[in-house]
């Protein structure tokens, strides 16, 4: 009887460990889509700042409009498609399957990288702001990838599987502005096209590793058009519960971007950066966040739980942004890492704990949801804090810091606490 039971483990064994290796397989590829999607995204980011600021072009007098302004509209219409992409992408691959819709995005993402060099060449503002707003659109494929590594669970610890996607999510926006000061010398289109270039090795990762056949075969095949009114991300706000999570979420983030929109424009007001210069302290900001994440974090959720994990996230942020007021243009890159700590904790621990208190929902509609309300404080602030920064950068973020106390009060009071 010992022989025999030992036979009927040793297969079991041999199972699970096969399901690890390829629950493995499937989130090393996810994370090389996230690593180029957000590498792709942040190429622009160092340039866009001093190009608005310092130069005098067709594309930066458009309408005679205040430099700034031109510079949120910019911003701003990025995370506007990303509302409009994320809000069905989500959800579509849940119905249609992860691979298909994600493959279909990411060769539309490309593209419109393309279109955003051409419209540079060209001087043309408004096609610039199309170019952008589509590149927001299909971008809103991050979170087919996030859906993908919580439906690892629990094969893969989900907060581990999470962390390891936001690290290389840091290690794109650190890779990305990096590559994109490096690159500035040679001209703001060719940013663009290196851009295209990354989004099409995702893309080529997505169609040899990652495997077909994951949609789902319960849901009836629905018109596309009929995403938007039947199974869009927003529609998960009908209930009271979830509607006031992302009430909280949405202050945290409006707070968080903030301090990410408008970090380069206090550092260029203040202390003259280049576009380099803002790449290399971007380096240290999302070097700092990738270390938390990869190796902090789970151990942050065990010790703190994610509640009161995510709060300490949230107040640390605060703290550091109200210390622009005071710092100076050596103490600013200590202050910069440690604010890369705080994201990481922040960026970690709320969004799991949204998905562990919401496990019942479809978990690509979820997380499309969690893009939908980061990327509309992402365009809110760029339009509040535009106006805001034409007084001094400084006020926007600091402006961010008070949102973020208000979402840690909020979250305090009326959230459960879970582990």
């Amino acid at each position: 009887m010992t022989i025999h039971a030992a036979k009927v483990k040793i297969p079991a064994k041999n199972t699970l460990m096969t399901e690890q290796l390829k629950a493995k397989k499937i989130l090393f590829s996810v994370m090389l889509v996230v690593l180029f999607s957000s590498a792709g995204i942040a190429l622009p980011y160092p340039v866009l700042a001093p190009l608005f600021l310092n130069e005098v072009s067709p594309l930066t007098t458009f309408a005679d409009l205040p430099s700034k302004i031109l510079l949120g509209i910019i911003l701003a219409i990025y995370p506007l498609g990303v509302i409009l992409g994320s809000s069905v992408l989500g959800a579509a691959s849940g119905i249609y399957g992860r691979k298909k819709t994600l493959i279909i995005t990411l060769i539309l993402t490309a593209v419109s990288y393309v279109l955003s060099a051409l419209a540079v060449m060209a001087e043309s503002f408004l096609l610039l702001i199309l170019a952008r707003f589509v590149t927001g659109i299909f971008s809103g494929n991050i979170s087919i990838a996030k859906a993908i590594a919580v439906d690892l669970s629990p094969t893969l610890d989900k907060t581990h599987t999470f962390s390891l996607v936001n690290a290389t999510s840091y290690l794109g926006w650190l890779l990305g502005p990096l590559a994109g000061g490096l690159l500035a010398i040679y001209g703001l289109d060719t940013v663009f096209y290196f851009a295209a270039g990354a989004i099409v090795i995702a893309l080529i990762s997505v169609a040899y590793v990652l495997p077909a056949g994951n949609s789902n075969s319960s849901q009836p095949k629905i018109k596309f058009s009929q995403l938007f009114s039947k199974q869009n991300s927003f529609a998960l706000l009908a209930n009271k519960k979830i509607r006031r999570i992302f009430l909280i979420y949405l202050l945290a983030t409006l707070g968080l971007n903030a301090y990410y929109e408008f970090y380069p424009v206090w550092l260029v007001e203040n202390f003259d950066f280049t576009s380099p210069d803002i790449g290399y302290i971007t380096v240290v900001l999302t070097l700092f966040m990738t270390i938390t994440s990869v190796f902090f974090v789970k151990q942050l959720k065990y010790l703190l739980g994610l509640k009161l994990g995510a709060i300490v996230g949230m107040m640390l942020m605060a703290l550091l942004f109200s210390l622009h007021l005071v710092l100076s243009a050596t103490s600013v890159w200590p202050i910069y890492a440690v604010i890369g700590i705080a994201i990481a904790i922040f960026n970690g621990l709320l969004p799991v704990y949204i998905s562990e208190q919401y496990a019942d929902i479809e978990q690509g509609q979820l997380m499309g949801l969690i893009t939908t309300t980061f990327s509309l404080a992402n365009m809110l602030m760029a339009l509040i804090g535009s106006v805001l920064a034409l007084f001094g950068a400084h006020w926007a973020i600091l402006f961010g810091a008070l949102l973020l106390i208000i979402a840690s009060i909020d979250f305090h009071f009326s959230q459960e606490d879970i582990r």
